[in-house]
């Protein structure tokens, strides 16, 4: 699937949410480095089979992540994406593609409260004119706006996302978020139902970034412009949530994984019938 033609216009993400921390510390604040994992990943390896497909490589600066790079088996390169901070909290997220041009038009921007909690992210969301999901240009862009609730015990409650059309009315759609304990494990969208009865394991996610979005496992392909090819395995992922989820949002297949002696996983194991994706982690 060909990502430069995506991101020429600008970068965009459609559906999301926010949590940072751990348990025992107030999940939505991004102000401080202690939100990252205790660990950091520095590579992901995704295999399909035996064969070692995409690579990802995690550059840290003073704790922070500071860029996501992605390579083809053959070495070429998918672009990255390029995270930026103001006083330890991010601020600001956008892509380069392959040939290194940076995308900062369609950045997804940060806005926090006083309390540290992220209140809103802004960005402008290309649009296509048909529903065809393979069609990959875009007809139109939008402005667009999340706003986040929080409920008593501090985690993303709702998460209202605004788009503001061409004859200035604004569609909006509101998703709900339960909990248990530190994950989630139900999603719904204006009423209805999107994903329920998540499963976890008791061992650390090495993929709770604060970043600011959750894919929720759909529209992967517009959350490129915003993330470049990091969606690609942020994508079911559930960054929220302080374990590692082990079952399939997609309702088929298997997931397993392997855990270091820390408890952090060093491969997760997706199978569907006699074929499998592999993604191995190195720290």
């Amino acid at each position: 699937m060909k990502r430069n033609t995506i991101l020429l216009l600008v970068a965009a993400a459609l559906m999301a949410a926010v949590s940072c921390g751990r348990e025992n510390e107030q999940p939505t604040s991004c102000s401080t480095t202690d939100s990252w994992p205790a660990k950091k990943i520095s590579r992901i390896v995704h295999s399909v089979g035996t064969f070692d497909y995409l690579t990802y490589d995690f550059t840290w600066e003073d704790d922070l992540l500071k860029e996501i790079s992605c390579t083809m088996y053959d070495g070429s390169s998918l672009g990255r994406t390029v995270l930026e901070y103001d006083g330890g909290r991010l601020a600001r997220v956008y892509p380069y593609d392959d040939a290194g041009t940076a995308y900062t038009d369609g950045a997804m921007h940060y806005h926090y409260g006083s309390d540290g909690r992220l209140e809103r992210q802004t960005f402008l969301l290309p649009m296509r004119a048909t529903g065809d999901l393979c069609q990959q240009t875009f007809d139109e862009v939008v402005p667009c706006e999340l706003v986040y609730s929080y409920s008593d015990d501090s985690h993303a409650s709702t998460v209202q996302a605004n788009k503001t059309m061409d004859d200035g009315s604004v569609k909006t759609s509101t998703y709900l978020f339960e909990w248990n304990g530190g994950n989630v494990v139900s999603v719904s969208s204006d009423g209805q139902p999107l994903f329920s009865n998540m499963q976890y394991d008791s061992h650390p996610n090495p993929m709770r970034f604060p970043m600011g979005m959750e894919t929720m496992g759909v529209t992967n392909m517009i959350f490129e412009g915003v993330l470049g090819n990091s969606v690609l395995f942020l994508g079911y992922a559930f960054c929220w949530s302080e374990n590692n989820m082990t079952t399939l949002l997609s309702g088929s297949g298997q997931c397993s994984y392997t855990y270091d002696e820390d408890g952090f996983p060093t491969t997760k194991t997706i199978g569907t019938g006699s074929q499998s994706s592999i993604y191995t982690f190195s720290y």
